[in-house]
């Protein structure tokens, strides 16, 4: 049977080469064209264009080669089912289940890989982007000035304005926040202003006219701390350092994606933490309000207790430690929604990691049968039947995170369900195909072949040579 198992992959290397460099091809377009108005406005160097493109292969990679595997499923097996190779083998004895073998091995390999690759490396493929895009945007800020758009990427400063001239370079409704350590920021508001650069382009020149600075000074518990108001005919701000020379940092924060499996079990861990101290905070004070409550019902505590407490004003029922409290729920309740929601994404990126690749064997299951059961070859029908599971596939994962990101789904069958249906289905395929050697009658699924039977007059009966 080795001549059997070189054959069937000899079949697949050649599809799945073509289906992996097509659908690569296609998403790393659909990236380049998202990079490539930054690219061009902040005059990124080729060298970087390079490693941006390479860094964001990681994420296409970890979709591409599953999609290539049921592409190369479909149009091996199927072209083998048009040459009538598989009838011949089933003839001789050959089980299905055998001739999906080599293939299932294949994929189950294809699934070890690219569990350890979605794992090792491609959190930090990509956070490395993160950083790098992260990067880019602080590079040359004069061209993310637009109205309406809070700047954040200037040393020390933010600002925002609500209209631009692009050809004079004259702002209106202007408001620079002056970033001050340990106090408030100071805030310059212009109804009308100019921004240029100079120096080379290495500094920010916003020239303000009849505005007004608002101050609020250190505080200082020895003096009165003063609200300072000075308004102005012209004022200018530079802001330095906003060359067009890119200036790599490194970056701590890691998102959901940006983790490996150990990183996101540690983060769960330590929201769980953080969870039950909040619990513990509001029990606390909750517990002895309410014990407060029941010692009342003891007269000996009731006497000491009306004793100590003063009586309570006209039209009040409590002393207002209810009011605090039911205050104290709301902001404990939105903290620990906040934990379970992070808790939640993060399980269900935990789980993302093994069910995409375990798709590689699932697609295999159900591309197989499928093939054969189609009875055609070739590269449409392959791309066709490839676009429809996949795009199947991709709405179970989306739909299934949203609905697991809002409690509705638990993680592990939101990611879960469509390899779970697929499983399925591919069984079914492969148990009919096993036992029935007649292709799907695909002229059922043909809206013209039923508007013929109407029009004769009668009702639709199966296809001649198709089983019941």
């Amino acid at each position: 049977m080795k001549l059997l198992d070189r054959y069937v992959l000899r079949n697949h290397a050649g599809p799945f080469m073509f289906g992996f460099c097509v659908i690569t091809g296609v998403l790393f377009l659909e990236v380049f064209k998202d990079f490539l108005d930054e690219f061009l406005a902040k005059g990124v160097s080729p060298l970087t264009i390079t490693e941006v493109l390479a860094l964001s292969l990681g994420h296409t990679l970890a979709l591409s080669i599953p999609m290539a595997v049921l592409v190369a499923t479909l149009m091996a097996f199927g072209q083998m089912a048009a040459d009538n190779e598989v009838t011949a083998l089933k003839a001789a004895g050959v089980h299905l289940y055998r001739i999906l073998l080599p293939a299932l091995i294949a994929a189950l390999f294809f699934c070890a890989g690219m569990i350890v690759y979605n794992d090792r490396i491609l959190p930090e493929s990509n956070h490395r982007l993160a950083g790098l895009t992260a990067d880019i945007a602080r590079k040359r800020p004069t061209v993310d000035i637009e109205p309406g758009r809070f700047v954040d990427q200037l040393k020390g400063y933010q600002l925002i304005i609500g209209g631009k001239d692009e050809k004079t370079g004259d702002v209106r409704d202007v408001e620079v926040y002056v970033l001050r350590q340990n106090r408030t920021p100071d805030l310059i508001v212009a109804p009308r202003g100019r921004i240029t650069t100079v120096d080379a382009g290495n500094t920010l020149q916003v020239d303000l006219y009849d505005g007004e600075m608002h101050q609020l000074p250190e505080a200082d518990a020895h003096k009165e701390q003063v609200y300072r108001v000075t308004r102005f005919t012209e004022h200018t701000v530079l802001i330095r350092d906003v060359g067009s020379q890119l200036l790599r940092t490194e970056r701590e924060y890691r998102s959901d994606r940006e983790m490996s499996i150990t990183m996101m079990r540690a983060s769960i861990a330590e929201k769980d933490t953080q969870r039950a101290q909040v619990m513990q905070q509001f029990a606390r004070p909750a517990h002895g309000l309410v014990q407060k409550k029941l010692d009342l019902l003891d007269a000996s505590k009731r006497g000491e207790y009306f004793a100590k407490t003063r009586p309570l004003p006209a039209g009040r029922l409590t002393l207002g430690a209810e009011d605090r409290i039911r205050d104290d729920v709301h902001i404990q309740a939105t903290s620990l929604h906040s934990y379970e929601h992070e808790i939640q994404s993060l399980e269900v990126e935990i789980q993302k990691k093994y069910a995409i690749p375990v798709a590689c064997v699932v697609f295999v299951l159900l591309g197989g049968p499928l093939a054969i059961r189609s009875g055609k070859g070739g590269m449409t029908t392959a791309i066709t039947f490839s676009i429809l599971c996949f795009f199947v596939y991709y709405l179970f994962l989306i739909g299934g995170e949203k609905l697991a990101d809002r409690g509705l789904l638990s993680p592990f069958l939101a990611m879960w369900a469509a390899n779970i249906v697929f499983t399925v289905l591919g069984l079914v395929l492969a148990w009919r195909a096993s036992i029935e050697s007649t292709p799907i009658a695909w002229d059922r699924l043909d809206p013209r072949h039923w508007l013929r039977l109407l029009r004769r007059g009668r009702r639709p009966t199966p296809a001649a040579g198709s089983s019941a």
